[in-house]
C-alpha cells in the first residue's frame, strides 16, 4: 500500500507539465496593455503603444532682429502654430515622437520697421522636423501632466510683396523647443489637453544675392497649443 505522502508526490510531478502549458497559455491569451489600464498585473512583454496627436493654436514670436539693417528690431504680429506628431510610449514615463507642421506671421511693414524699406507686406512661414523626447507623470484618475524638449531642423520661408511683385526665398537651420502642458483621458484610446512650445532657431539669411538681402538674428516663438492625441 502506497503511502499519501508518496502518493500526492507522484500526483504532482505528473500535474506539473500541464500546469506549466496553462500558465503559458494564459499569458499567450491575455491580452497585453499598458500597466495603467490593469493596476497590479505584471506583463512578460509589453508591446510598444503607438499614438497620431494633432496640436494647434496661437504663438508670439518675439522681435526679429534686422542685422543688415543696423540691428534694429522688427515687431512681429500675432500668428498660429498646427502641428501633427507620430510617436510611441517607450514606457508609461517616457515617449519619442518625429513632429512636423507649420507656424506663420506677418512682419510688420508700417513705417519705422526695417522691413519697410524693401516690402509692403512680408509673411514668414516657417516648417519645423523635430525628433522630441517626452516625460511623463501618469496619475490614476487620467491626467498626465508632461515635460519635453526636442531638436532638429527648420525651413522658414519669407515671402515679401513690393507693389504686384511676389517673392519668396527659403532658408534650412538648426532648430530646438522645449514644452510642457497636461492631458486628460477620456478613454483608452483618445486624450485631449492643453501645452506650451518654446520654439528656437539661429541666425537666417534670405536672398542672399539680391538687392532684397535680409539677415536676421535668432527667432524666439512661444505656442499655446490644443491637443487631441490618438493611442493605438
Amino acid at each position: 500500500m502506497r503511502r499519501p505522502f508518496q502518493l500526492k508526490t507522484k500526483i504532482m510531478k505528473k500535474s506539473i507539465p500541464y500546469l506549466t502549458a496553462v500558465a503559458a497559455s494564459v499569458l499567450i491569451v491575455v491580452p497585453a496593455g499598458r500597466a495603467q489600464d490593469r493596476p497590479g498585473v505584471v506583463y512578460v512583454m509589453r508591446p510598444v503603444p503607438f499614438y497620431v496627436s494633432g496640436q494647434v493654436g496661437g504663438e508670439l514670436m518675439e522681435d526679429l532682429t534686422i542685422k543688415n539693417a543696423g540691428g534694429i528690431k522688427n515687431n512681429v504680429d500675432p500668428g498660429f502654430r498646427a502641428s501633427v506628431s507620430i510617436g510611441a510610449d517607450l514606457s508609461d514615463y517616457v515617449a519619442a515622437e518625429f513632429e512636423t507642421g507649420v507656424l506663420g506671421n506677418q512682419l510688420d511693414t508700417s513705417s519705422g520697421q526695417p522691413i519697410s524699406a524693401i516690402a509692403d507686406r512680408a509673411y514668414l512661414y516657417q516648417v519645423p522636423l523635430l525628433a522630441n523626447v517626452i516625460f511623463k507623470a501618469p496619475l490614476r484618475n487620467g491626467i498626465t501632466p508632461y515635460i519635453g524638449g526636442g531638436a532638429g531642423g527648420m525651413a522658414s520661408t519669407l515671402y515679401l510683396k513690393r507693389g504686384d511683385d511676389w517673392s519668396g526665398d527659403t532658408d534650412f537651420t538648426f532648430a530646438y523647443q522645449a514644452m510642457a502642458g497636461i492631458k486628460v483621458a477620456l478613454n483608452r484610446n483618445m486624450e485631449i489637453g492643453v501645452g506650451y512650445k518654446f520654439l528656437a532657431t539661429p541666425d537666417h539669411t534670405w536672398f542672399p544675392n539680391d538687392s532684397r538681402f535680409v539677415r536676421s538674428g535668432q527667432m524666439f516663438t512661444h505656442s499655446i497649443l490644443a491637443t487631441f492625441t490618438w493611442n493605438f
